[in-house]
């Protein structure tokens, strides 16, 4: 290998690890809430779900895993400069055939055709090598349940609760252990998320153009039933602080970057799903937000207030003007309201004051 390969090749190694290091982050904060494994399996997020699925089986889902994957890396390798990008590509099958081939030519970088699908694609079996060989107690537990084929809990309780049901119903519990689906149920608001990943870099650099090209791609005027069959499906990742002891809320420059976000994308509540953390990460973020209880925050009421008001005037925006059906304007709105009930404490009712 010539000299300007293998520092070439050193170099991707590096950022495919990186690369690989920002995915897993981002999947393990993808909990239990936007599983699709049955709330039986004691697995505690996506990044554990798709370990087990290398381990032992694939579940008849194992395509919506590798999309969210797939979605999950090329938003991670979209924000890469050129150079890292072509770092990487050089290394895939198609770039070393073309460095090869061009070996000996003087030619610039301008027309390199640098293929992003390719990069996710090797950085995806990087991913999937790294599942197959990660473990932790979760996943040691769940595979000693089920090497012989058969769910049971460790859980004696019920089983002591009706054994008479238990001995009738045991004959069904192993005809099901054969099928595909035995141990991952659907839950079909998240059965094909579209992750939608902001990176510490990002961040840093204040970069919110990136992100806004992710995001207006959402709203296609000329296509109503693309924008309508990705309401409610939206999954936001902010990574690269997973080492940081601060909630995402805590930190002035995420808060920052979401205003900034927020001022120029008002669609959050419309798009974003309701069964993760995804919506209170930006209502937190976005309004000015403190701890008041383990788990629990309060946000500033005026900060929400502004918040909300512009979210559901995009949430109006988007029904009035693809004459979507009221009925189901009613029903994202309301689940929204209730998300943030259940997230925050009123200080009136609970006692506490903000200073």
């Amino acid at each position: 290998m010539r000299i300007e390969q293998h520092i070439v090749a050193a170099w991707a190694k590096l950022l495919s690890e990186t690369l690989v290091k920002e995915a897993i982050a981002a999947l393990e904060q993808m909990d239990a809430n936007a599983m699709l494994s049955g709330d039986d399996s004691g697995l505690k997020n996506v990044w554990e779900e798709v370990c087990v699925q290398l381990q032992y089986e694939e579940s008849i889902f194992w395509d919506t895993y590798l999309e969210t994957m797939e979605d999950l890396l090329a938003g991670l390798v979209a924000i890469l400069d050129k150079d890292a990008r072509m770092a990487l590509w050089a290394v895939t099958e198609d770039g070393w055939d073309y460095v090869y081939d061009h070996r000996d030519l003087d030619e610039g970088v301008e027309d390199v055709p640098v293929s992003d699908d390719a990069i996710v694609s090797k950085v995806k079996d990087e991913l999937l090598i790294a599942a197959a060989n990660y473990t932790n107690p979760n996943i040691q537990k769940f595979l000693a349940r089920h090497e012989d084929g058969y769910d049971e809990l460790d859980d004696d309780d019920e089983n002591d609760e009706n054994d008479g049901e238990e001995e009738s119903d045991s004959g069904s519990h192993l005809e099901q252990a054969d099928q595909p689906n035995r141990f991952f149920d659907l839950r079909p608001a998240v059965v094909e998320p579209v992750v939608f990943v902001i990176s510490r870099q990002q961040v840093d650099r204040v970069d919110i153009e990136s992100s806004l090209g992710f995001l207006r791609n959402l709203i296609p005027s000329d296509q109503p039933d693309h924008i309508w069959a990705n309401k409610g499906r939206l999954s936001l990742v902010i990574s690269g602080y997973d080492t940081d002891p601060r909630e995402l809320y805590e930190i002035p420059e995420v808060c920052r970057y979401m205003r900034l976000l927020d001022a120029e994308w008002p669609f959050w509540l419309f798009f974003l799903n309701q069964v993760d953390e995804s919506i209170k990460v930006v209502a937190t973020c976005v309004a000015s937000t403190i701890e008041v209880a383990p788990g629990a925050v309060q946000v500033d009421s005026l900060g929400l207030t502004q918040f909300l008001e512009r979210g559901f005037a995009g949430v109006n925006f988007i029904f009035d003007t693809y004459s979507f059906p009221e009925a189901e304007n009613e029903v994202l709105s309301k689940g929204v309201s209730q998300i943030l009930e259940n997230s925050m404490i009123d200080p009136d009712r609970d006692g506490y004051i903000l200073e």
